[in-house]
Formats: structure tokens, C-alpha cells, sequence
């Protein structure tokens, strides 16, 4: 999954320079393609899980890298390397580089406990079953890799937390104890500067050499989408082309319109229903009525047992008003969730619990990324304290949240904690470079979804624009992470790495809407199917 957790990753916050310091740029300097190479090893290693009779050959290897590059024979540090080969190999292909599940911080899902054909199978047809190689990574602090920088301390409190009502600012307090503690306790053995979108460009082209290949295809989606561009920026002759799906980009402006965007994306949802004749009539006034619970579960907060993965026992969590406004955010990420809003609305409208398992599944999901352990929820802060807040004009986003109403309240909570995060990780700020649109001249690939609730359409038009070799597709009704959504994407993908020159725009049209009506076709029974924006991607908006 291609998230946040709460308070601590946050995955797309970017901004205005306030102020950073510079330094050089990431270009490779003589000499430092050699003296990497010296600190850098490739450890094979028996595959830590269980591959089935159906997967293609399939290597994994631990990648030995200096924490710190300018000081290469101190502290070493790992990440994992798994490569599915082609069952046909093409010499000619590139392979595929996966570079990670994004969040900052999230994990691939390469634990034992959680690997599965899904890591090959979601990206066969642009690799393994097209004659390329698929290689996927945990990037340095996440998932498998060695230290893991995961805050314990965040997932002990918020276990406790939220199973108990507390205000805003009492829930906010327990947090940043919780990230002062764990940065006390990581700092002592890793350099929490080292973790951001520059050095793992450069761990990503220690790879590529220790692998013996000439260049890469890049897959990047969410926050990954952003090393794809850096890697392309910091070492071009590495690079054929990339794919991004529902990118971050580094020069859009996020936190100081955080506030707006997430209520843009509460609004969506509920968009969803009002231009629908039949939900709209089962469903009205949904807007006035979402602003009307949050308020009175912030009154009044309402304990909603669930299950999720990590205990075995049902789960009483204390559903307040504001809770609620994060964990519907989380759910839209999933297009699916947008039919299940209004029911969850109702549902928790009523005073007995009927109707309540939209909000169960809704709140499971939510704590299943609350309480990962393999989330490197503590490099994510990393990530966005070096590379993100030092271009954050905090008082600008503070007075654009103002103007959000009931619906904004989470996202103006969010800011102060961020900020008061960095103070606690008090690490150096990156140059103005890493806030800069990269306009790699590389072939790419842009594919978006229309109900993305992290940028919208209008924005990723225009960050688009600075790439001077692009095609995109818009899938309108689609949300967050287009591959896992679409085959029609996947497709296109594969078809444009075989061949970056030709535009996929036409042939993605017409997938597209045999797909959606093969969709419809197998529901008949449902009445209340909700048409989104239009029924096709576009190129453009």
C-alpha cells in the first residue's frame, strides 16, 4: 500500500522554500562511481520465503551500502534486492526496477509472512511474461531492510490511544512523546539524516553496477515515483525510461495546501453520491450530514469494535471526530470505498450498531497501517524533515487551513505535528535542488487516477508538464495506485517500455471501456453503481 501512518510518514508534504542550505548536486563526481563500488557488496541469500511452482526464477540478495557515503567505512547498512527473471529472456529489455512501495516508509511486502505472487504477478505483463527482468527493493529503513527504522514507541502508544478518548491535543502530546522516545532510541545507532530521496538514488545506482547492468527501467508509485525522478535527475546514464503511477512530484507545492486537498478529497467522496439520481435520494445532504457527525463524535465519541491483523481479539476503538476524518482519507485511497461512504455515514448515524460494517472494515484497514511493524514510519519522517519541510511556508499553510471548516480539522492538527517532528529529528535541510521540477529527458509515463485524494488531476497536469519527454493517461475513475486497479494500465505500461515512442493514449481508450464494461456487466444486480467523472482515461484533462 502506497500510504501514510498517522503523525509520523507522511507521504506527500512539499513545498516553498523557506530556507535551506546548499550543497552540491547529486551528479556523479569523478572518482565516486570507484569509491563507492570499494564500500558496496551484493550478499545472495536464500530466498527468506516460499516461492511457488508458478513463479518465474527467482533470486534475492542483501545489498551492503555505507549509511553515510561521505564517510563510506563507517556504519553499513543493508537493503533487500529480490529478482523474478523473464521465463523468455530478451537481452535487448532492460530489466524493471521496482523501487519500493512508497509512503515514505512503507513496506513491499517482501517479509516471509507477507510475500506472496503478488510482489511478480501485479507487474508481470511489463516484465516477466514480456522478456524483462522484474527487480523490487525495499528502500534503505523500510520493510527487510537492515535497520529497519520503524517507531515502536509510536505503535505501543497508538495501541493504547485509541481505545481511549482523547481530545486533539491530548492525542497530539501522547504522539510526540512517542516520537521523541523514538528518536532517542534510533538515533543511537543510525544517522536519521541519511535517509531521503538522494541517497537512495545513489544506493539504486550502487545496485545497478553490483548487478552488471547497463541501465534501468524505473517503476515508481506514490512516494517511489519521486526516486524514480531523482535517480533520473542524479545519474541519467542509468535510466532508459520511467513509469510512474499516481507520482509525487518534488515541486508541488503540498503542505500549504494540505488542508484544502484533503477536504477536496472529502468532498469528492461525497460528489460521488450526490450526482448519482438513486444513492443521492437513498443518501441526501451528505455533506451537511458527514460535518454533523464528525462534530458529534467529537461530542460524544462512539467505541466501534473491529478486528484487525495484528491481534487475535476484537479491537474496541474510540471513534471521535476527528479519527474519523483520518481513516476516511485513508479509505480513499481505494476507489471501491467511494460506493461505502454513504452507507458509512448512515451507519454511524444510527444509534445501535446496525449498518456498522463499512465503518469496521474502514477502521480495520486504518489500523492495519497504524500498526505495521515493518513500516519505516521513523526514515518517512526523515524523508519529509530533509527533503520537504525545509521548503514548507508553515504560517501560509496554517492560514490556508483556517479557511477549511469541520472537514479540515485532522489536516490542521497534521501541520503543528509536522513541524514539531522536525524539531525532534533536527536534522540538516536539503538544498533548493530537491524542491525543483526534474525534467529528465527520459521517456515516461505518467498514469493518474481521477480520484486520487493525495494530487489531483488539475495538479498532476501541470507538474506533468515539466518533463520534456512524457506521455499520461488519466483514469478518471480510479483513485490511488492505477496498476493494482487496472489491467488496461498495466498494458499500456508494457507496451509503452517495449516501445517509449509510441503513443499509448488510443489503445488505453479502448481497453479501458471494454473493461469498465466488463465491470458492469458482471454486477448487474447493482442498482447503485456510481458513475464517476467520465468512463475513460485521457491524455489529458
Amino acid at each position: 500500500m502506497h500510504t501514510f501512518r498517522p503523525f509520523t510518514a507522511v507521504s506527500v508534504l512539499l513545498c516553498l522554500l523557506v530556507g535551506a542550505c546548499e550543497r552540491a548536486g547529486q551528479q556523479q563526481q569523478p572518482g565516486q562511481a570507484a569509491q563507492d563500488e570499494a564500500h558496496t557488496r551484493l550478499i545472495p541469500k536464500p530466498c527468506w520465503f516460499e516461492t511457488g511452482d508458478t513463479w518465474p526464477l527467482t533470486q534475492c540478495f542483501m545489498v551492503e551500502v555505507p549509511e553515510d557515503y561521505t564517510h563510506p567505512s563507517k556504519r553499513k547498512i543493508h537493503f533487500p534486492v529480490v529478482r523474478f527473471h523473464a521465463k523468455k529472456p530478451n537481452p535487448n529489455k532492460a530489466p524493471l526496477l521496482h523501487l519500493g512501495a512508497g509512503g515514505p516508509g512503507a513496506s513491499m511486502g517482501l517479509e516471509p509472512e507477507n510475500a506472496s505472487d503478488w510482489l511478480w504477478l501485479n507487474y508481470a505483463a511489463m516484465s516477466v511474461e514480456d522478456g524483462r527482468d522484474l527487480i523490487v527493493i525495499d528502500p534503505r529503513g523500510t520493510g527487510m531492510a537492515q535497520p529497519r527504522l520503524t517507531c515502536r514507541e509510536f505503535i505501543e502508544d497508538a495501541r493504547t490511544a485509541f481505545q481511549r478518548n482523547l481530545s486533539p491535543e491530548e492525542e497530539a502530546r501522547v504522539f510526540t512523546f512517542s516520537m521523541e522516545r523514538c528518536y532517542s532510541r534510533l538515533s543511537k545507532g543510525s544517522d536519521m539524516a541519511q535517509y531521503n530521496s538522494a541517497t537512495i538514488a545513489r544506493d539504486v545506482e550502487a545496485l545497478r553496477v553490483l548487478l552488471g547492468i547497463d541501465s534501468f527501467d524505473l517503476y515508481g508509485v506514490s512516494y517511489a515515483a519521486r526516486y524514480a525522478l531523482t535517480y533520473a535527475r542524479d545519474y541519467p546514464q542509468s535510466v532508459r525510461a520511467l513509469v510512474l503511477n499516481s507520482a509525487v512530484f518534488p515541486n508541488i507545492v503540498y503542505a500549504q495546501q494540505l488542508a484544502q486537498d484533503s477536504l477536496t478529497a472529502y468532498e469528492r467522496g461525497l460528489k460521488h453520491c450526490v450526482q448519482h439520481k438513486t444513492c443521492n435520494s437513498r443518501y441526501p445532504n451528505l455533506r451537511r450530514r458527514l460535518e454533523n457527525l464528525v462534530q458529534t463524535l467529537d461530542e460524544t465519541p462512539r467505541t466501534i469494535s473491529i478486528k484487525h491483523r495484528y491481534s487475535d481479539q476484537r479491537y474496541p476503538f474510540v471513534l471521535t471526530g476527528q479519527r474519523l476524518l483520518r481513516v476516511l482519507f485513508q479509505a480513499l485511497y481505494n476507489e471501491q470505498f467511494y460506493s461505502e461512504l454513504p452507507k458509512l455515514i448512515a451507519g454511524l448515524e444510527n444509534p445501535d450498531d446496525k449498518e456498522l460494517k463499512p465503518a469496521q472494515k474502514a477502521i480495520g484497514d486504518f489500523m492495519d497501517i497504524v500498526l505495521d511493524p515493518y513500516f519505516g514510519d521513523a526514515a518517512g519522517v526523515s524523508h519529509f524533515c530533509y527533503e520537504e519541510a525545509p521548503f514548507v511556508d508553515f504560517e501560509q499553510a496554517r492560514a490556508n487551513a483556517a479557511k477549511t471548516g469541520i472537514l479540515g480539522g485532522a489536516a490542521r492538527s497534521d501541520l503543528s505535528l509536522l513541524q514539531l517532528q522536525c524539531r525532534i529529528w533536527a536534522i540538516p535541510s536539503a538544498p533548493l535542488m530537491e524542491s525543483q521540477a526534474i525534467a529528465t529527458p527520459a521517456p515516461v509515463m505518467v498514469l493518474h487516477g481521477g480520484l486520487d485524494p493525495v494530487l489531483s488531476p488539475e495538479d498532476v497536469n501541470t507538474a506533468r508538464k515539466a518533463l520534456p519527454n512524457h506521455q499520461w493517461l488519466l483514469f478518471p475513475q480510479l483513485a490511488h495506485d492505477i496498476i493494482s486497479a487496472s489491467n488496461c494500465a498495466e498494458q499500456a505500461a508494457a507496451r509503452f517500455l517495449n516501445n517509449p515512442m509510441e503513443d499509448q493514449t488510443q489503445a488505453a481508450l479502448i481497453c479501458r471501456q471494454q473493461e469498465l464494461n466488463h465491470q458492469q456487466a458482471a454486477k448487474p444486480q447493482q442498482t447503485e453503481a456510481l458513475p464517476a467523472q467520465s468512463s475513460t482515461p485521457e491524455s489529458g484533462l
